[in-house]
Parts: C-alpha cells; structure tokens; sequence
C-alpha cells in the first residue's frame, strides 16, 4: 500500500513497476531518515510478492537493486555520522506518563492516541498488533481487561495462533493509571459503536488498518509533548515499547519464559527475548510495578 501511495503521488505506474521505480522508491524512503538498512528488505518483498502473485517479472532484485543497496547503506551512515542510534527500550517512566497524559487531558484524540501505547505495552505487542487491535479483540469486566492480540509483523497479519492476554487491575487499592485510562477508553468505544470491526484506536466509523509506523508517530507526539529525550546515541520507536515492556517485567523479577509467552514467541524462545529485548542493566522501579507486577499476581 506505501508502494502504491508513493507510485501514484509521482506518476508512476506500480503494476507491473520497473526496477527504476522501485530505486526511486528507495529514494523516497531514505529521505524518510527513519528505515536502517538492515530494515529495507520489509519495503521491497511485499512489491516483489505482488509481481510474483500476478505473474510478472519482480522489480525490486538484480545487480542495479544490489548496488543501489550498498549506496543506502553507504549514504544511512554518512548521514547518521558512522553510527547508527540503538533503538532503546522506553523506560516504564515514561509510559507511566503517557497513561497520567491521557487521563487528564482534554483533547480526545491524543487520550485515544495515548491509550493506544499504553495497551501495546502493556500487552508487551508489535507496534502493528496493538495498533490494530479491534473492538471485538477486546472483552472487559470491572478488574480484567481480557485481549486477542493478533499476531502482526512488518504490518501483516501473520498465521499463527492469537495471543491471549488477561490484563488485570492492581489489588489492595495500588495506583493504576495505565489500567485506569485503557479501560476508559474501551468503555468509551464500546459505548460509541456495536461494530466488532472498529479498530480501538481509530475514531470511531474509520474501519481502515493502521500502519505499523502509526505507533512510532504517536510515541514522538507524547515525547514532544512531555519534553522526554533519549539518551545520546539513541532512539525510541514502536518497537520500544515492546522493548520497555520485557525490561520492565524482568527488572521487578519477572521470569523470562513468562516473558516469551506473553510476547507471543515462537517456541517461546528465552534467548531471543533475553538477547534482542531485555536491557540487563534497567533497575526496578516504582513505574515498572505499577505497570507490570500485575503479572507477577497472576503467576502467583
């Protein structure tokens, strides 16, 4: 769909689409600033698919894409200074104060954008799962908020099975803002509209997906908004709730396979979680037990 939006804003014809197109696509993306190189091959495979499902030559391979590659990869660090910026976990603080944002705003669309990524963290989901979780996806009761995530990646749904997520309010009275304004907020859609096919953080009657990078846009706007800066070399996207939400988990003393499981891992692989997601080096805090030590409770 992002191939197609950009082949129709430029005059361009994107099926069949020529090898030249797909290089000005890379033109366009790199402009972006925000795709890495190791990233780009998510860009070009679903062109390649289309092509192939019709029948027809794929553009987006052979030796003119190959060095076009190596000449992004090239211009990314140049333009990045040698190195790239890590991509952090975002600190449960600061979740924190996306959920107290949310509940004492006024403006409705930022509390339902604010909601939205505080769900996805703390339903430890893809930036595209949470993003398109819908209203059918989503049952409440006073202290659960029970949740389908349906497995996305590089913004397609995939095969596998749903991950079934039970979020439970915080006994004995704790304080429980990310519950509060999540709960909220679907009460709200519930009330606004019966279509189970009403993404949860889209307004109300817009049934169309969201993009994965809508969570990237999102967190940015709350960051601005809080005057929240990442530390010198990195960088905060939608992945790092996902991130923030295992290092969290595992700095209250969170077990790592309960980590795979509620991350939906493929064989519930500890290695990856603990290699690819789990910053060793977070203490536990105040935030990461409100948000999290709810699953502690539910191990328990």
């Amino acid at each position: 769909m992002a191939f197609v939006a950009f082949c129709q804003a430029s005059g361009y014809t994107y099926l069949p689409a020529t090898t030249e197109t797909v290089a000005c696509y890379l033109g366009f993306i790199f402009e972006r600033g925000t795709v890495a190189p190791g990233t780009l091959q998510s860009y070009l495979t679903p062109v390649n698919a289309v092509h192939a499902l019709m029948q027809m030559e794929r553009p987006a391979i052979g030796p003119l894409l190959i060095a076009l590659r190596h000449s992004y990869a090239r211009a990314y660090v140049n333009l990045t200074g040698g190195l790239r910026c890590k991509r952090l976990p975002l600190p449960a603080a600061v979740l924190l104060r996306f959920a107290h944002l949310g509940l004492t705003t006024a403006d409705a669309g930022l509390r339902r954008r604010l909601a939205g990524l505080v769900m996805t963290g703390l339903t430890f989901s893809r930036p595209g799962g949470g993003a398109n979780l819908r209203r059918k996806d989503v049952t409440l009761t006073g202290d659960n908020i029970k949740v389908q995530i349906i497995d996305n990646k590089h913004g397609a749904r995939t095969d596998r099975e749903r991950i079934l997520i039970d979020v439970p309010r915080r006994g004995d009275g704790k304080h429980d803002a990310p519950f509060r304004l999540v709960h909220m907020h679907m009460s709200a859609v519930g009330m606004a509209t019966a279509d189970g096919d009403q993404p949860c953080f889209s307004p109300v009657g817009d049934l169309r997906a969201l993009p994965t990078e809508v969570a990237t846009v999102w967190m940015r706007e709350a960051l601005y908004m809080l005057d929240v800066h990442p530390p010198d070399g990195g960088v905060y996207a939608g992945h790092s709730l996902r991130a923030g939400a295992v290092t969290g988990y595992r700095a209250i003393g969170g077990e790592l396979d309960v980590c795979a499981q509620l991350m939906g891992m493929k064989d519930k692989s500890t290695d990856v979680v603990s290699a690819a997601y789990v910053d060793a080096l977070a203490v536990a805090n105040d935030a990461a037990r409100e948000l999290y030590d709810r699953f502690l409770r539910a191990q328990r």
